[in-house]
């Protein structure tokens, strides 16, 4: 036999040898199956089950558990009436988590027991409908019907439902074209999920929760892939504009003006389609307002105007200087800072120039006001004589 008609082989199904069922119904006909559904007990609190679920039924002494593997284990009886009044007063639970029990059977799954009997109390049922007929009914759509029970103010009723099915909560029933709110309680519930109403763990590991949240996060992933291909697609669009500009403005002149023109007459267009805006009148404070910026423009000189003023304002304050300097010391003129021309030159020549001069002639006036004309031998008057300046040399 070749390797591949080996490997064939051992890709088909193993058959395993026949068993006697008689005997492997004897052996565990008195034998119930429990089973923890949330995780956290089937993983690490299966011992502590055992020794646990015998007080409860107060038959320590003539039960056996046996932990099975697959977070399972099986419950050995003596006797048969212990073994169906634990049947009869199920569910059970453990360290909060619901315990799925039943009756040993040859099965391959490995959820088995996979259900637990409930009585569910119905709230929101009329008084006229409180009868066995309508509560089994309900009880129908529940689950497994079991019993039903109306001596109570409350009707219950007692379903057989899976672990791994959703418990519903509330209910509508139609009553003769009137809608009826139906709530439901299950008695001895113990922890479950609070989101999908599951046996089998709580809120916290709950798959829809997983689901609720991620779907936010695909949801940004969506919006910012979306923002980025915008922001690609409006770069490729200023990109291929600017290109365009640059093509335009090196063609002919004359297509540029037609151009020009023709961009005008739509936009003129464009402008005419638009609603104009209405005109209001302005505050009597802004029109004083820009009367007074509009005078202030007006009022600008040039910057030859302006040295001129700025040089006749000095001119002004030294002659004032010199009148308090002559009222302070009995007309004694002293020695003032070099006059300076009161207005603009075109070069640095010329204005040297007109300094001297007005120098010059300041000297000469504050000698005629100190000494008064001075009169000679001869008879002639004559000013005073006065040190050449520098002006002489340099003319």
């Amino acid at each position: 036999m070749s390797s591949s008609d080996k490997d064939v082989e051992k890709e088909k199904p193993l058959k395993l040898p026949p068993i006697n069922k008689d005997q492997l119904l004897k052996r565990f006909e008195r034998t119930l199956v429990g089973r923890a559904l949330l995780p956290e007990v089937q993983d690490q609190k299966l011992g502590a089950m055992i020794r646990f679920l015998p007080t409860v039924w107060r038959c320590e002494g003539s039960v056996q558990g046996i932990e099975m593997g697959d977070g399972r284990v099986h419950f050995r009886f003596q006797q048969e009436k212990d073994l169906q009044m634990v049947l009869d007063n199920r569910p059970y639970h453990f360290d909060g988590s619901m315990v799925a029990l039943d009756r040993w059977v040859p099965t391959v799954r490995r959820d088995f027991p996979n259900t637990i009997p409930f009585w569910v109390i119905i709230h929101g049922l009329p008084d006229y409908r409180r009868e066995e007929e309508t509560v089994q009914s309900i009880g129908e759509d529940l689950g497994e019907f079991e019993l039903v029970d109306v001596s109570d103010p409350t009707p219950r009723v007692r379903v057989t439902l899976e672990c791994n099915s959703p418990l519903l909560q509330r209910r509508e029933t139609d009553d003769a074209g009137q809608l009826c709110v139906l709530d439901f309680k299950y008695e001895k519930l113990q922890r479950h999920c609070s989101r999908c109403f599951r046996m089998t763990h709580e809120v916290l590991q709950c798959p829809e929760r997983a689901l609720a949240k991620q779907q936010p996060r695909q949801h940004h992933r969506e919006l910012k892939r979306r923002n980025e291909s915008e922001d690609l697609r409006e770069r490729q669009r200023s990109f291929r504009e600017d290109r365009g500009r640059s093509v335009r403005s090196h063609r002919n002149p004359r297509d540029t003006s037609a151009r020009a023109r023709t961009d005008q007459a739509s936009s003129s267009r464009a402008s005419s389609s638009r609603p104009k805006p209405v005109r209001r009148d302005i505050l009597p404070e802004l029109d004083n307002s820009q009367s007074h910026t509009v005078e202030s423009l007006k009022e600008k000189v040039s910057t030859k105007e302006w040295v001129r003023k700025s040089f006749a304002r000095e001119e002004s304050r030294e002659k004032t200087a010199e009148m308090r300097g002559e009222r302070d010391h009995g007309g004694v003129n002293r020695e003032s800072k070099k006059p300076k021309a009161p207005w603009y030159r075109a070069t640095e020549e010329e204005a040297a120039i007109d300094n001297e001069i007005a120098f010059q002639t300041a000297r000469w006036e504050a000698v005629e006001v100190q000494n008064g004309p001075a009169t000679n031998v001869g008879g002639n008057s004559a000013a005073a004589r006065v040190e050449p300046g520098p002006l002489d040399s340099f003319l």
